[in-house]
């Protein structure tokens, strides 16, 4: 029997470290006979400088990022014989991950709860790849500064989709103490700034927060939070491991530097920026690779995790369209139409596409937003039942209308599974921190925020450059929002041309019969359509 195992060891050769040698040298699954002329581009440009600490790589939806990250994994193994992490926004995106590395053939391990780190990535034979959760948290398996347990030194880190994972690391690092279900320190907290609210002329909105007659975000005045800083820190000390036994050991040692958020539902306790520093497999890690999609501005991966800023401005793309979706962006509010309904005339076009096999998705700024959609729409309010709802669409078993509440990424609809598209209002953050930032700390960096989120929104039902889609953006400050060109300026170029194309197309279309045969140019493949999208993305 011939030993091609043994044979092939005693033949051994260095391990390639170039990211196409180690392409050229994998089993290549149906399909897939080379790289994107957009992925070699990125992987060349990576390796020239895989030296430098901080690396933003860019790519757009449907390029190929999954193998491109895989392949750098690969080749920092081959290069420093080293552990190597791969942190994915959710654990169905960390078993995307695994499924693709199979394919691929880049061994890949997954990272198990309650289990010991595997030998293998020890070893640096394989990468792990777990959710951000499994390394940003107060009791991580990795070492927490100053905990006296081991740390565990990575050689590289890859944050794939770092752009989605932002508010999941903010939450790593902060407390949420629920009023359902922890509605004594709720109101034990409320009762100790309650005055200070008074002192700032603002009791009765804090009043009636605290009621839940608002649905605001109250921040505990500064001077206030600090003055009473010790008694707190005392308070939460023996209280905190029935709410949240993971954040007190990022937080306990920095009040000082937190917001305090009060709403309706809950207290939240979050710090200014997140003390990744206290995670020294992150801090002191040689090679951090963040992997983003191609929105406009980075900025926020410097204010969570610390990254350098020259990196952030100088993020690795690629000139190539590859992965751009066909998008039809039709804004009624800017249609001839008189007195027609908007929302009604949306709603029907939803019915009676999803009625013809053609997925249609609504997405809302909250639940009760989502409530007024569901005389046509299925409404899943938790996570499991918008994951088998998703999964019935993807499979083609179900095209809704599906409408969705405060859900703008991680999830995919490719295909049929979503060729219409609603966008209802202005996104309102997925957290109290993302609400207060909106409606109080009116900045640039919020800007940048919301433009991520429309960006996201309407980035849903189209997963690839073959991909198309017609989206409709209804809601007063939505539409307002994308009317200021001030704000477009934080969208990708490629958006603020479908954009443009949108409004023209809105301001041409005078009747509701007209509206549906827009949308059917866009979903029964009409030449002109296709080419006018074409020549002006």
């Amino acid at each position: 029997m011939v030993d091609f195992k043994k044979l092939r060891e005693s033949k051994s050769k260095p391990k390639a470290i170039n990211p196409r040698e180690i392409f050229n040298g994998l089993p290549k699954p149906p399909g897939i006979n080379d790289l994107y002329a957009s992925q070699a581009e990125v992987l060349d440009a990576w390796f020239a400088r895989r030296p430098d600490r901080d690396v933003v790589v860019k790519l757009h939806t449907g390029g190929g990022k999954t193998l491109v990250a895989l392949l750098m994994a690969q080749s920092a193994m081959n290069e420093l014989g080293e552990p190597v992490i791969y942190l994915a926004p959710t654990n169905q995106l960390v078993d995307q991950v695994i499924a693709k590395s199979k394919e691929y053939g880049v061994s890949a391990v997954p990272y198990v709860r309650k289990q010991p780190l595997p030998g293998d990535f020890y070893d640096g034979k394989s990468v792990l790849v777990g959710s951000y959760e499994a390394l940003f948290n107060g009791r991580s398996k990795f070492g927490v500064r100053n905990s006296g347990h081991d740390i565990v030194k990575a050689g590289a880190i890859i944050l794939d989709d770092a752009h989605v994972a932002l508010s999941s690391v903010r939450a790593a690092f902060s407390l949420k103490i629920s009023v359902k279900e922890h509605k004594n320190v709720y109101n034990d907290l409320a009762g100790r700034f309650r005055t200070a609210f008074k002192d700032v002329s603002r009791s009765g909105s804090f009043a009636d927060i605290i009621k839940g007659k608002e649905f605001g975000v109250m921040e505990v005045p500064s001077w206030a939070w600090h003055r009473k800083l010790a008694e707190v820190e005392q308070y939460l000390a023996g209280v905190v491991d029935d709410i949240d036994s993971y954040v007190w050991p990022f937080l306990r040692d920095n009040l000082a530097v937190c917001h305090c958020l009060f709403s309706r539902n809950s207290v939240t306790i979050t710090p200014i920026f997140p003390p990744v520093d206290l995670l020294p497999t992150f801090e002191d890690c040689d090679r951090r690779i963040y992997m983003s999609a191609t929105i406009a501005d980075d900025s926020e991966i410097v204010r969570t995790f610390g990254a350098s800023a020259e990196a952030v401005a100088k993020p690795i793309t690629s000139n190539s369209l590859a992965g751009v979706g066909e998008r039809m962006i039709l804004i009624p509010e800017l249609m001839k139409l008189s007195s027609t309904p908007i929302t009604q005339l949306v709603k029907d076009i939803a019915s009676r596409l999803a009625a013809r096999k053609r997925g249609a998705v609504i997405l809302t700024s909250s639940g009760e937003a989502a409530k007024s959609w569901t005389d046509i729409a299925e409404y899943p309010s938790t996570a499991m039942a918008v994951a088998e709802q998703v999964a019935a669409m993807q499979a083609g078993t179900s095209y809704g209308p599906l409408v969705l509440a405060n859900r703008y990424d991680g999830i995919d609809l490719a295909g049929d599974a979503c060729r219409f598209l609603v966008m209802d209002d202005l996104p309102q953050g997925t957290s109290d921190y993302d609400v207060y930032r909106v409606n109080v700390v009116a900045d640039s960096a919020v800007s940048s925020l919301l433009a991520q989120r429309i960006e996201q929104g309407i980035g849903r039902g189209t997963r690839g450059g073959g991909d198309y889609c017609a989206v409709m953006l209804i809601g007063s400050r939505l539409v307002g929002w994308i009317g200021r060109k001030s704000n477009l300026a934080f969208l990708t170029a490629s958006t603020r041309v479908q954009l443009s194309m949108g409004q023209e197309m809105s301001a041409s279309v005078s009747t509701v019969g007209e509206v549906e045969d827009t949308i059917r140019k866009c979903l029964k493949r009409d030449p002109d359509w296709v080419a006018y999208h074409a020549s002006e993305l």
